[in-house]
């Protein structure tokens, strides 16, 4: 396959495009920028901010870089048509009306353009618009271009990044005082791609694809078990100071598909992670355990009594205590801060979220946990349960960059995998198999069901990849006065208080929503931010030191699909019902009475092209107003396709288990019925959704599994129910 690049006519529209959407601004709307009252903000960043270009930040390479590393085939080949349309007359007159090629237009004539895009009645078309402006926006907001912007102040600091407030990530010398005085000294794996220079066939007694937080705790319990276990990673080994921590930095290199994987049907942005200890080096330290009423679901629904009798909570418990979970002394940032404000103000239930982190007093460093944890605070699978296993009296090893194609397997009984592995020299490909009577798939619920399926695993009833739920987010931000004591909403651990006020769901029963503080840097702010020009998207943006966000996160009760294409690349297809639309909705409402309650003076929905401006607080009743306003207008809105972004972060249920094999993939101690040997052990096996950050609810099922298969293993006892 030819590798993929731009013509020069499609890169001068890319650059056009980028100049667009990240616009210089006129002489009179620099001064107007000036005008806003920034705390602690050198005016001479603001102007070299407000004067910077996509194009003077080499943002067009960068986006056909993440295009032509990330996205598949067909997706490439989609945005290339797009951009060869915009740069001829009649693709510009069919899609914009403009007989002119993009390039060719005047700035103020490119706005219209892509205005026209993006307010189309035409979903293809907002698609084109949603897809550019987001990707242009991350790589402008969320890259240190102190070095290389021509019209940067100085030297020291990133103007676009110190306009904004935003000291971005601290240096590593600094990082490692930190850790070196806390005493966290890092432990170091070594990978066998060290070993590999020719194809190889190696034999283990356990072969585990994927480190998240699934197979870490199974590679753990069975090294300390005797067993000659193989962890493998699609994703690459970072040691802490192989991370940046600078978010466009590590969307690219920590998540799959860079961050760029969405629901073919429905645009819904999916984040995962894809590197040496999985979702758990990317996923936010916010530990929630199941609730009750979910277990109870699970065990009555669903014929699992170990979710409702003790064994599931004793898991949990083993785990928490591993994992170092405590909400004793956890600090709040801004916008935690801000949603606790609202909350006890309105009287809505709201506590704190217990933290996995070794120190939960303030951490200015929490807020890049999503950029893998420099600190080695965050108690991941790679502080924790892999290092249990490398430790072990029967060290496990470990593998990555190794890319697994299929599982082996025979007569409904798995014989082991075949990769393609990055050898030792760190460049050339070579085929591994790995033969191991007992193949654990813990790639998350996206990748696992694509294992299973580019595997051609017995699927009597069609139940592999089906069942798939997300977690659906939307949601707002809250721009604080300026007297307001700054929120700064990347500084601090990210996710410390959940409300659970509308939990109960618009039908009652318990497929409701669960209100949160995201982390917010600038590149996924700027990408979820409101265009509707130039001018206008980088003023709002200087709002960023004072923004709260909070986010509606949903118990989906239906579920989507995970298929394979032709390639064997994992596609999702993701319906948005009227109970889900229904339940975002609810929260949302919540939300914006939070905001205003909390004393917000702006709030900005991606319902609508500007901020809504409140009344100030000396005004209640012009404020309660505006605010039945807009909630009516946003309620009436909905989410249109394309306009308002939706995403997921937790994805789950596509291999569920059950104990009845013609609805589920898995038994209850996550063996697939149709291969014995194979265990599927991540959240992939949900039954439902959980209703909660799935980040301790995996954890606990893998123990329990784990636990489990010692004792067959022990026995030589087979799986049964």
């Amino acid at each position: 396959m030819a590798a993929f690049a731009l013509s020069d006519g499609q890169r001068e529209t890319l650059r056009a495009l980028c100049d667009t959407v990240i616009s210089r601004l006129s002489e009179e709307e620099v001064a107007e920028a000036l005008r806003i009252p920034l705390a602690d903000v050198d005016p001479e960043h603001v102007k070299a901010y407000c004067k910077t270009r996509g194009s003077d930040l080499a943002v067009p390479e960068a986006v056909e870089a993440a295009l032509a590393t990330h996205l598949p085939e067909d997706v490439q080949r989609e945005l290339s048509i797009l951009l060869t349309a915009m740069g001829t007359r009649l693709g510009m007159l069919v899609l914009t009306g403009f007989a002119s090629s993009f390039a060719a237009l005047t700035p103020e004539q490119r706005e219209q353009a892509v205005t026209g895009l993006r307010t189309s009645a035409i979903s293809a078309k907002r698609k084109a618009f949603v897809s550019l402006k987001s990707l242009i926006a991350l790589k402008t907001m969320g890259l240190d271009w102190s070095k290389t912007n021509p019209l940067n102040h100085g030297k020291e600091a990133s103007s676009i990044w110190a306009a904004l407030g935003y000291e971005g990530p601290a240096p590593h010398a600094e990082i490692e005082a930190l850790t070196k005085a806390a005493g966290r000294e890092e432990f170091v794996y070594t990978m066998l791609n060290s070993t590999i220079s020719k194809d190889t066939t190696l034999t283990f007694d356990v072969v585990i694809v994927g480190s998240g937080c699934g197979g870490s705790v199974v590679a753990a319990q069975m090294a300390q078990a005797g067993k000659r276990v193989l962890v493998l990673d699609k994703g690459p080994y970072f040691k802490r100071r192989d991370m940046s921590s600078v978010e466009g930095e590590s969307f690219d290199k920590l998540y799959d598909r860079g961050g760029l994987i969405t629901s073919e049907d429905t645009g819904i942005s999916i984040l995962s992670g894809s590197c040496f200890g999985g979702g758990s080096t990317i996923n936010w330290a916010c530990s929630l355990r199941m609730q009750d009423h979910v277990k109870k679901e699970w065990a009555t629904e669903y014929g699992m009594p170990m979710f409702a009798d003790g064994t599931f909570d004793a898991a949990l418990d083993a785990v928490c205590s591993r994992l170092h979970v405590t909400k004793d002394g956890v600090v709040h940032n801004g916008s935690n801060s801000v949603l606790l404000k609202g909350c006890e103000k309105l009287g809505y239930e709201i506590d704190t979220a217990p933290q996995n982190l070794a120190d939960v007093s303030w951490w200015q460093g929490g807020g890049f946990v999503s950029c893998g944890d420099r600190y080695g605070n965050k108690q991941t699978a790679t502080e924790t349960w892999l290092k249990d296993a490398a430790l072990a009296q029967t060290p496990a090893q470990f593998a990555d960059r190794c890319e697994v194609e299929s599982v082996l397997h025979k007569g409904g009984v798995a014989q082991g995998v075949k990769a393609r592995i990055v050898g030792a020299d760190g460049v050339t490909k070579y085929s591994l198999v790995v033969n191991a009577p007992i193949v654990v798939v813990s790639c998350g619920s996206i990748q696992s069901p694509a294992l299973l399926l580019r595997s051609k695993i017995p699927d009597p009833h069609k139940q592999i990849g089906k069942n798939l739920r997300l977690h659906p987010v939307t949601g707002a931000t809250g721009v604080m006065p300026k007297d307001h004591e700054p929120v700064r909403s990347w500084q601090g651990a990210p996710m410390t208080t959940v409300s659970n006020v509308v939990a109960a769901g618009p039908d009652n029963d318990m497929y409701g929503s669960k209100l949160e503080c995201p982390i917010a840097h600038p590149g996924i702010t700027s990408a979820l931010t409101p265009w509707k020009s130039g001018a206008e998207f980088k003023k709002n943006m200087l709002n960023y030191p004072s923004t709260a966000a909070i986010i509606v996160l949903t118990r989906d009760k239906y579920g989507g699909e995970v298929r394979i294409d032709k390639n064997g690349v994992a596609r999702v297809y993701y319906k948005v019902g009227d109970h889900l639309v229904r339940s975002l909705l609810q929260g949302l409402e919540k939300a914006l009475r939070i905001f205003e309650a909390a004393g917000a003076e702006q709030i900005v929905l991606a319902q609508f092209d500007e901020p809504v401006i409140l009344p100030p607080l000396s005004d209640p009743k012009g404020r309660e107003m505006v605010l039945e306003r807009l909630i009516k207008e946003t309620q009436d809105m909905k989410f249109p396709l394309y306009k308002v972004p939706l995403f997921s972060a937790h994805q789950m249920g596509t291999c569920r288990m059950g104990t009845d094999r013609r609805a589920s993939v898995v038994k209850p101690t996550c063996e697939a019925w149709e291969c014995s040997g194979l265990y599927v052990i991540d959240a992939s096996c949900f039954p439902t959704s959980s209703g909660t950050n799935p980040m301790i609810t995996t954890y606990g099922i893998a123990y329990m599994a784990a636990q489990g298969l010692v004792q067959r293993q022990a026995s030589s006892l087979p799986s049964r129910l």
